[in-house]
């Protein structure tokens, strides 16, 4: 029985501790640092929708943030991750009338705005605390005390007031313009509640008569027959030479009998249909522009439902399809139907809130002048901001030279209620109610509007002032690319104008997660996937490890939860690493000193010298977002250099600060590896305390600090290199010397110490090679190389290489060859562009460790 349990207990098993750590790192408020003299770095969380369940994207969205938190925490600052929930007014109260209806079988003018409100408060505070519980289950290390719901009542007034200065200002106003309208949901929605879809159409082509008896018809084809009432004009291309001749005469409407007139423009793709297109400028964008072009009339056909109005004869309050059906029976009857294009594929926008086809409409709304805002954007020279990576720099300035202005109402109940009221034709915009018999528009605001305000919601003066960053509301901001325009772009000119800043210095990039297929993850693929599930399988740290050692800014990822395991092994590796390390301790107390303080060995110079380049190179390259490199590197450090090596040549060796060393080497490489695996460094952590004299938690640690130990030694290291180029030289298929029984033989010309003796006799037993001494030497007189530290000997079966020129040589060529091929294809902009990530990064370390082997091979 006893087994059993020391065997269970010695089993990598996260779900056991996460959830626990995650309440001990709340319960103590580590996460909450209030030391304001210190220097600061902030990040604001791109709030989640309150709909309920975080996804995979989501779980990606938190982890860099929290890895790069969690560093800065150690190395020193104030680091603050402001968190916050979006209202996200049209998806929520769509949500809610669904399930209103689906139990009670009413709409929401049936029970009244007062109580359908409060059954979205009753179930946002349900599903806030849902998302709070995923955001535990993940781990983020954010600062809850400075948690924000953008309907919060602060939030709501700097909404309000933001909304009239603009107005006042002459940024906002009310016009009819042409939107996107959801005919369900009846109301206006952004773009990005828009998607479009492929969907196989009937494409009718249509005759329209002319006015005059000299011609008989021409033919315009459409997908829409029921938006002929809303024709007011034909066009044609001036350079499609069919209808040239009929430029400014007139057809007949063939259902409303009006006259349209023949306008050219080289808008018109001659390529469509017959080449001639008619216009309806209140029901498609490209015609509403054209409408505008040419002074054209606007009739609105549509009824809010999505209902054809009395604009359209006998047909009106027929839904649109219903109505569709029979008008073209009625073209048909009058020989005005000349074919249908049954296998038509038409692109069409839907709602993604709704799924139901979206209908541009001409409507009276409020817009806030983007237009000029973006203007201010370019025009401001105060610092930069920085995109990584760098190619979405053009991807944003591209959306600032051609932002138009933006429609901010929604007919909606759920969300800022828009600060005008209305008295007869008079209309004010304020905060209170101007008086008796005022009514307030009924409009709420787009939910973009309210959370592009986040940052200065967020903004802290004091520590903006201790940032290094200090022109900026905060310092970095982690996203999707999907929101690019949507949310960035508005909060970098929501902030420009009201505070004189940009909301953030640098901006990261991230792509979608998709399937393992490249398939994007959707409910109606059923291929989402939950990440608390997998979390449950797999623990936060392995996901964490899986996806981030795995992405590439501003590339997708595809997924794959196989891949996992080999997180998993490299936990597990870790775990056990401890257990091992706990047999060596065997209940000694240790004490806790600085690594410059010890009396170090030549073995551990070794993993103090590997270990350094490791710090090296996660500060050349974590703020530089290349996690790949990062994490390649860890993996080689962990499971090569300190298991394999380090560790297994401690069981060789013995000398009188062996475990003291070790205790303490392996504190700073489990804090230096706490942000990138935060439980299990803690776990491992707490497991030390009653050995070791350390701090409550990982988190109030110093980050390791080796800038003061120049003198390692690098024998160890420079046999491993030697070794490393003779076992590619074996590979070396054009080389036919090298067999597989040749003999390896090694001569130290300084070792003395019997330590250095057993570590090199353990290294000839892993890399199979053999140890001589000074009068063994002697015999040999085959080719070697020759280096600071003594000797390497190559014993061959057949002795047809006769110089170490040769040798090298061919050593060197094959290097090169293989450093060159890689350099080349990345100095090549179409395979960048076309290429998996997963091959690029392969590429990379190709050339660099190729770019190392050239320079090694002469030592």
């Amino acid at each position: 029985m006893k087994d059993k349990k020391t065997k269970e207990k010695n089993i990598y098993n996260p779900i056991k501790f996460e959830e626990k750590i995650y309440y001990f790192w709340r319960k103590n408020n580590f996460f909450s640092n209030k030391n304001i003299g210190k220097k600061t770095f902030s990040i604001i969380l791109p709030p989640p929708n309150i709909t309920g369940d975080l996804h995979l994207g989501h779980a990606w969205d938190l982890y860099f943030p929290d890895l790069l938190i969690r560093y800065k925490k150690l190395k020193g600052y104030n680091a603050i991750w402001y968190p916050g929930t979006d209202h996200a007014g049209i998806a929520t109260q769509a949500k809610i009338e669904k399930l209103i209806y689906d139990e009670k079988k009413q709409n929401r003018f049936e029970i009244g705005k007062e109580k359908f409100l409060q059954e979205i408060w009753n179930w946002k505070n349900k599903y806030e605390k849902n998302i709070f519980n995923q955001w535990y289950k993940i781990g983020v290390c954010l600062n809850f005390d400075k948690y924000k719901f953008t309907l919060d009542k602060d939030m709501n007034d700097l909404v309000i007031e933001t909304f009239i200065k603009y107005y006042k200002k002459g940024l906002i106003y009310k016009d009819q313009k042409i939107i996107n309208w959801d005919t369900k949901l009846q109301t206006a929605i952004s773009d990005i509640e828009v998607e479009r879809k492929d969907t196989k159409s009937n494409l009718y082509y249509i005759r329209y008569p002319f006015f005059s008896k000299e011609e008989k018809y021409l033919i315009i084809a459409t997908t829409r027959p029921e938006t002929i009432f809303g024709d007011t004009a034909v066009f044609v291309n001036p350079n499609d030479k069919r209808y040239q001749k009929f430029i400014g005469k007139y057809l007949i409407n063939p259902l409303t009998r009006e006259k349209l007139k023949i306008y050219a423009d080289n808008y018109i793709d001659i390529n469509f249909g017959t080449g001639v297109m008619k216009a309806t400028p209140a029901h498609d964008f490209n015609d509403y522009d054209l409408g505008k072009k040419y002074n054209l009339d606007f009739i609105n056909i549509l009824n809010k439902d999505g209902s054809l109005n009395q604009n359209c004869l006998n047909y009106s309050n027929l839904d649109l399809y219903e109505a569709r059906e029979k008008i073209v029976k009625n073209l048909d009857k009058n020989n005005l139907l000349e074919k249908i294009d049954q296998n038509y594929i038409n692109n069409i926008s839907y709602s993604q809130r709704s799924n139901s086809i979206i209908e541009p409409l001409i409507s009276n709304q409020w817009f806030l002048k983007s237009s000029i805002l973006a203007k201010n954007i370019l025009n401001f020279k105060k610092d930069n901001i920085y995109f990584y990576p760098e190619r979405f720099l053009k991807d944003y300035q591209k959306a600032i030279s051609n932002m138009q202005d933006w429609c901010i109402s929604r007919q909606l109940w759920w969300g800022h209620q828009i600060p005008a009221w209305y008295f007869e034709d008079k209309i004010k915009v304020q905060k209170n109610s101007p008086g008796k018999n005022w009514i307030q528009d009924n409009d709420v605001l787009d939910t973009w509007f309210s959370s592009s305000l986040l940052p200065i919601i967020f903004k802290n003066e004091q520590i903006i002032s201790n940032s290094e960053n200090n022109n900026y509301l905060s310092d970095t901001l982690f996203t999707g690319r999907d929101i690019l325009f949507f949310w960035v772009t508005r909060m970098i000119f929501q902030s420009i104008e009201i505070e004189g800043k940009y909301p953030f210095k640098n901006i990261i990039i991230h792509g979608l997660i998709r399937d393992k297929n490249g398939k994007k993850m959707s409910k109606s693929l059923n291929n989402g996937i939950n990440p608390i599930e997998i979390i449950n399988k797999w623990g936060s740290d392995s996901l964490r490890f899986s996806l981030l050692a795995n992405s590439t800014p501003g590339n997708d990822i595809n997924f794959n939860e196989e891949k996992i395991n080999f997180s998993w092994d490299i936990n597990n590796k870790l775990f056990n690493i401890n257990n091992l390390l706990l047999i060596l301790i065997n209940q000694k107390k240790i004490s806790r000193k600085n690594i410059m303080d010890l009396n170090i060995s030549s073995l551990d110079n070794y993993i103090l010298d590997k270990f350094k380049k490791l710090l090296i190179l996660i500060e050349n390259n974590i703020e530089k977002y290349n996690l790949t490199i990062i994490f390649n590197s860890i993996y080689k450090f962990l499971i090569e250099d300190f298991s394999s090596n380090y560790l297994e040549l401690l069981k060789e060796v013995n000398y009188e600060d062996k475990i003291e060393n070790l205790v303490n080497i392996y504190l700073e490489i489990l804090i230096c590896l706490h942000p990138f695996i935060p439980f299990i460094t803690e776990h491992i952590y707490q497991s030390l305390k009653k050995y070791i004299n350390i701090k409550e938690s990982i988190l109030l640690e110093n980050y390791p600090n080796l800038n003061d130990i120049n003198n390692l030694e690098i024998e160890f290291d420079i046999i491993e290199k030697i070794l490393t180029i003779l076992k590619i030289l074996r590979k070396i298929k054009s080389n036919q010397n090298y067999k597989k029984n040749d003999e390896i033989f090694i001569f130290n010309k300084n070792l003395k110490e019997q330590e250095k003796i057993k570590i090199f006799e353990f290294l000839g037993k892993k890399y199979n090679f053999k140890f001589l001494d000074e009068n063994l030497k002697l015999k040999f007189n085959d080719i070697y190389i020759s280096n600071n530290f003594g000797a390497i000997f190559y014993k061959f079966n057949n002795n047809n290489l006769k110089t170490i020129d040769n040798l090298k040589l061919k050593a060197r060529n094959y290097f090169k060859f293989e450093y060159e091929r890689a350099n080349k294809l990345l100095l090549n902009k179409g395979f960048l562009q076309k290429a998996k990530k997963e091959l690029i990064v392969t590429e990379t370390i190709k050339r660099e460790k190729y770019k190392k082997l050239l320079s090694l091979i002469d030592i």
